[in-house]
């Protein structure tokens, strides 16, 4: 036999249901939005986070802009000739140029350095060189000059043969000489007073 419920015990069971419904419903309802909730909180820190790291980045910028001009300066000045005085600077050319050649067994007979031209913010300093020279030395010091830091360029050259006699007949064991005449160049950051002159 079932024993029955007075009601008060019915109506307590009554509140109790009702109770556990409304917390059910509660649960379904809140649980999706505590979920969104959190999940929001989680993404608002990431991109607080980003943005202090983004905002450090930024604080650096002028340092590091100032380091990376100081690097560019330096770097990009090897590739010139040390002097920015046209007469020093063309001086400079062509005791490189004169090392390259008497270096590599070659003899030189002339040199002398051309007026610079003015180009941008730099000095086209030129030399015009003529030297006796065998094939194997030109080709060396050829190579001499296009693997030199500062940068040279040989604007042009010319070959000819020393003995253009047609019965001439090499000694044996001698290599012949060639007569070449060329024009090397080079660049030079223009000095501050030039610059100043030539802007006024």
């Amino acid at each position: 036999m079932s024993a029955r419920l007075t009601p008060q015990q019915s109506r307590l069971l009554a509140v109790l249901l009702l109770a556990a419904v409304l917390l059910a419903v509660l649960v379904v309802l809140i649980a999706p939005a505590w979920s969104l909730h959190d999940r929001y909180n989680t993404k608002i820190a990431q991109q607080k986070d980003f943005l202090e790291r983004y905002e450090r980045l930024v604080a650096q910028k002028p340092q590091v802009e100032a380091v990376l001009e100081a690097v560019q300066r330096r770097d990009a000045r090897r590739f010139f000739l040390k002097n920015t005085a046209a007469n020093l600077a063309g001086a400079e050319l062509q005791d490189i140029v004169r090392s390259a050649i008497q270096g590599n067994g070659a003899r030189i007979t002339t040199s002398q350095t051309v007026a610079p031209k003015e180009d941008g913010a730099f000095n086209r300093i030129s030399v015009n060189v003529q030297f006796f020279a065998t094939t194997a030395n030109l080709q060396r010091v050829l190579n001499k000059l296009e693997s030199q830091v500062p940068y040279l360029v040989i604007d042009t050259i010319t070959v000819r043969p020393v003995n253009v006699n047609r019965n001439y007949k090499p000694v044996p064991g001698k290599e012949p000489e060639v007569n070449v005449q060329m024009e090397v160049v080079a660049w030079a950051y223009r000095g501050a007073e030039e610059s100043e002159g030539g802007e006024s």
